[in-house]
């Protein structure tokens, strides 16, 4: 059985763009590797949520491919559907019919597979831009306290406790920053929909408790701590904050709290109220080292 030959040039016109399209895409970014140089030799600080903005951008580039890729196996299926259809309406032998079904099938599945795996890789890069507008949100507040004398430093990269998100440093002192951005889904059991419940340990959102992320920002501060005692040579204390933007902290626990937490919009006062606990030169150094740690992004 011979297929209609407009059926050929249609389905050739639908595969050929997405086929240019994923070369096109591999070949240019091979080529920027090869031949881009950067025009300044001296390397940037890291802006903040620089780790997620990147990953960002390759999730982004992931579902544009996986979509291409879905777009071709659908048009590979969609063929041998066409030609499927054409067996069964010219009565052709039962054998014809069944290799046609089994050579569709593969395309047919990897199409639904593709496009599966794609919708799922956007909600990823969602949650990352989530994360990434936190970030953003907490150095906003930390520029408000630059008028205190506060430096900071952002996307701080570790091998051991992973990256931090934000430091802030002043003669008032070391602060590690771990911002945290949640979605609000509504109140639940008297909780406002804009309530955090802290008790000192953990988190209580209405819909979810989150005990991680007061103990990151313990062992960050601690591996901070260590850093800057080796790279200045004085012992540096420094101070884990949490900072949820958007969100009403309630804190429930009594007495004094390792770890502060609060809004992003509580920041700047936070740090200006706190007491001079650094001398000037001490603070050169701390600075020194940050920003040694930090400056590693290529012009």
């Amino acid at each position: 059985m011979k297929l209609d030959s407009t059926f050929i040039f249609v389905l050739i016109a639908v595969m050929i763009p997405p086929l240019i399209l994923l070369a096109a895409l591999t070949w240019d970014r091979r080529q920027r590797k090869l031949t881009e140089k950067s025009p300044q030799s001296e390397k940037l600080l890291r802006p903040p949520g620089y780790s997620l903005a990147i990953r960002l951008d390759e999730t982004f580039d992931s579902v544009i491919e996986r979509l291409l890729i879905a777009s071709i196996l659908s048009a590979f299926a969609f063929s041998g559907m066409v030609t499927l259809a054409g067996l069964f309406g010219a009565n052709a032998p039962a054998k014809y019919s069944i290799v046609c079904l089994v050579a569709t099938a593969p395309f047919l599945v990897g199409c639904i597979w593709a496009t599966l795996w794609a919708f799922l890789t956007f909600k990823k890069a969602q949650n990352m831009k989530l994360g990434l507008r936190g970030e953003q949100a907490v150095a906003e507040s930390l520029n408000e306290a630059a008028s205190s004398g506060f430096r900071a430093f952002h996307d701080l990269q570790t091998d051991q406790v992973g990256n931090i998100d934000h430091v802030a440093v002043g003669t008032r002192g070391v602060f590690l920053i771990e911002s945290k951005a949640r979605r609000k889904r509504g109140g639940n059991k008297g909780q406002a929909a804009h309530e955090v419940l802290y008790d000192g340990e953990c988190l209580q959102f209405p819909h979810h408790r989150d005990t991680e992320t007061i103990d990151q920002a313990k062992r960050n501060a601690v591996w901070l701590s260590n850093y800057l005692r080796e790279a200045t040579g004085d012992p540096v204390e420094v101070f884990p904050l949490v900072v949820l933007p958007g969100w009403f902290v309630k804190t429930v626990a009594r007495g004094s709290l390792r770890v502060n937490v609060m809004a992003a919009n509580y920041l700047p006062g936070y740090l200006s109220r706190e007491s001079e606990k650094i001398q000037a030169d001490k603070m050169r150094r701390i600075l020194f080292a940050l920003d040694k740690k930090c400056r590693d992004v290529e012009f």
